[in-house]
């Protein structure tokens, strides 16, 4: 039989939904709200390993029908809350945001968010969490994962004696597995499914520890659910402290939820009916919190972080939840069609809305949406590598796309806003340029990055410099992230290492040197680091939204002062080269001032990188500088 209504899992759930509303409503004092999600899960793996063994025990389990019942459960308020969020984002997001949404509905409609998410999370130019409409699905893929796996190692293990050993065990290798890699690569620690069995494991060993404790007195019991109560209580207060630590962390609220399931013993505080409805409406209410607030932060601005702004965002929560909860997920969960006509309409829909979310991330967000004059701003504030006139593979073809002389781009993203700076002077000369579209590496001989993209590094870097070794341009433009590689310091040791990327540097141009070539090495960049960049809002969209704050100039003196090591070592690098020009940005881009905001339209997407506003602008004060480096002279 099944068991029986539980009002304390329903006030647990209610707990966790709450404190992760609070955590992203940036709510002082919730900072380790974003434990909710490990108390769904350690619930999860309480509900879901005991309905399976008990069919099993029972010989009454169907797989169909288990996969049947958690689409039921799931699918309806999933595919709703999706298509609300894609409708509201075609309506008011840039093309650029709205591409992003689609690849997310994609990702979260196919259950394989969280996938997407890790993948994506260490990429050069990844949006924050802020940035991302349907990021609380990354949860919902993996609970998707543990519901798809779960059933299959519960069949097998189900008619052994020591389920619950093994349980424990996968649990402990699951935990471990967490712990070392934290530190290796968190965002996979916090994002992918096998770091997070142990939580579901926890919440099936609170199966045995339950029986345990059913056979003691009531007031063992009581004093077991107030211990769980307090150790949730005090890690919610702690682990906020610790975000680094991912999943590692979630170990003590997860122990303390186990503990509060296993002994079933619900307080008076539980059984108010507020938290009951809030409990049992938990899911629809996961669902549109976050799309709320994240489009009521990018329509209404700094208003939305207001005390009415706030309270603004908790009704609208409310009216959605009750909506979803009473016309979608509740009457949904029994549908009474026969069991095909279920499979088929889930199919259909889910294939069908991933098909119209993937078009249009292809289409890249339909920027058709936009009228004309949107239309030209967005276009101007894009990244300055968004004026390749064709791209093939990772490369980047730009300026007279027939010319038979080229030039060819060489580093990473700092090179690549050069695009749209150099686009017309190429045009005006016959002339075709070519660059790598991959970002966040070091492309000089010798050279190498460090992290997780350092094979990916040294692979664009080896296929890079014999390309260009091997191109028929006469000219090449080398720039680099050159912060990131020098030691900016003083000192021996700074010494020591911008003397060995100088080398690196002298080394490439030897290297790609023939009679006839000219280089020309583009220095520190202008960084305007005080300023908070808002990419989301900073874009046009169809329909009005409260603009970016807009930010001040950056004084030349700072610029110039802020690249002198830089502009510096690379000067000493060329200097006994030939035919070697260096282009120091911050003394050709910048008057008194190197304006990051003009007449309304921001000259950079970020403390480092042009726009193609900022890049024609560039393009124009470096004119001369160009003049000089294209010649044959």
């Amino acid at each position: 039989m099944e068991r029986s209504h539980r009002a304390d899992i329903d006030a647990l759930r209610a707990i966790a939904v709450v404190i992760v509303i609070l955590f992203h409503l940036k709510i002082t004092g919730f900072e380790a709200g974003y434990a909710g999600v490990d108390i769904f899960f350690v619930i999860s793996g309480y509900l879901i390993t005991g309905q399976i063994l008990r069919d099993v025990a029972a010989q009454r389990f169907s797989l169909s029908e288990f996969y049947l019942r958690r689409a039921r459960r799931i699918l309806p308020a999933l595919v709703t809350t999706t298509a609300a969020t894609f409708a509201v984002g075609w309506l008011f997001l840039s093309p650029e945001a709205l591409r992003q949404l689609a690849k997310e509905a994609t990702h979260g409609l196919l259950s394989i968010a969280n996938i997407q998410y890790w993948r994506e999370a260490s990429a050069y130019f990844a949006p924050s969490a802020d940035q991302l409409p349907l990021l609380h699905l990354w949860s919902l893929s993996a609970e998707v994962q543990f519901y798809a796996l779960a059933p299959l190692l519960l069949m097998w293990l189900g008619t052994r004696r020591h389920v619950f050993r093994a349980i424990a065990a996968i649990g402990l290798l699951s935990l471990a597995a967490a712990a070392l890699w934290s530190s290796r690569d968190p965002d996979a620690v916090f994002f992918l499914t096998p770091f997070r069995v142990f939580e579901f494991a926890l919440g099936a060993l609170a199966i045995p520890l339950e029986a345990r404790l059913a056979a003691s007195p009531r007031r063992a019991r009581l004093l077991a659910a107030a211990c769980g109560d307090v150790v949730l209580a005090g890690s919610l207060l702690v682990i906020g402290r610790y975000q680094s630590l991912a999943g590692v962390t979630a170990l003590l609220p997860c122990i303390a939820t186990a503990v509060i399931i296993a002994a079933n013993a619900p307080t008076s505080l539980v059984m108010v009916r507020p938290v009951r409805v809030v409990g049992a409406a938990s899911y629809s209410l996961y669902l549109v919190h976050w799309p709320v607030i994240f489009f009521v932060r990018f329509i209404f601005g700094d208003a939305a972080q207001t005390a009415a702004g706030l309270a603004a965002q908790l009704a609208l929560m409310a009216v959605l939840t009750t909506l979803m909860f009473v016309i979608v997920e509740r009457p949904l969960r029994r549908l009474p069609w026969p069991r095909v006509a279920q499979v088929a309409s889930f199919a259909t829909v889910l294939i069908v809305g991933a098909a119209l979310t993937h078009v249009t991330f292809r289409a890249n967000g339909v920027v058709s949406r936009l009228p004309d004059d949107q239309l030209a701003l967005f276009q101007l504030q894009g990244f300055g590598l968004n004026k390749c006139g064709r791209t093939f593979g990772r490369l980047c073809a730009f300026g007279d796309l027939d010319g038979t002389r080229g030039v060819e781009l060489l580093g990473d993203s700092y090179v690549q806003q050069y695009v749209a700076a150099l686009d017309a002077t190429l045009k005006a000369r016959g002339m075709i340029g070519h660059v790598s579209t991959m970002s966040g590496c070091p492309t000089l001989a010798g050279l190498t990055a460090e992290g997780p993209r350092a094979q990916v590094c040294a692979e664009l870097r080896d296929s890079e410099l014999p390309r260009i070794r091997q191109s028929q341009a006469d000219f090449v433009v080398i720039g680099q992230a050159w912060q990131h590689y020098l030691d900016l310091g003083d000192g021996p040791a700074a010494q020591a290492r911008n003397a060995a990327v100088a080398a690196h540097l002298a080394e490439t141009i030897r290297l790609l040197d023939r009679p006839g070539r000219h280089f020309l090495v583009v220095g520190g960049q202008v960084r305007p680091v005080n300023c908070a960049f808002d990419q989301l809002r900073m874009l046009p969209g169809p329909r009005w939204h409260a603009p970016a704050k807009p930010c001040d100039a950056v004084p030349k003196s700072e610029a110039v002062a802020t690249n002198r090591i830089i502009d510096a070592v690379l000067l000493e690098a060329i200097r006994p080269l030939a035919k070697v020009t260096l282009l120091r940005p911050s003394e050709v881009y910048c008057d008194q001032d190197c304006p990051v905001v003009e007449g309304g339209v921001w000259l950079f997407q970020d403390a480092g990188h042009f726009t193609v506003a900022g890049a024609q602008r560039m393009g124009e004060r470096a004119a001369p500088v160009f003049a000089r480096f294209l010649s044959d002279d």
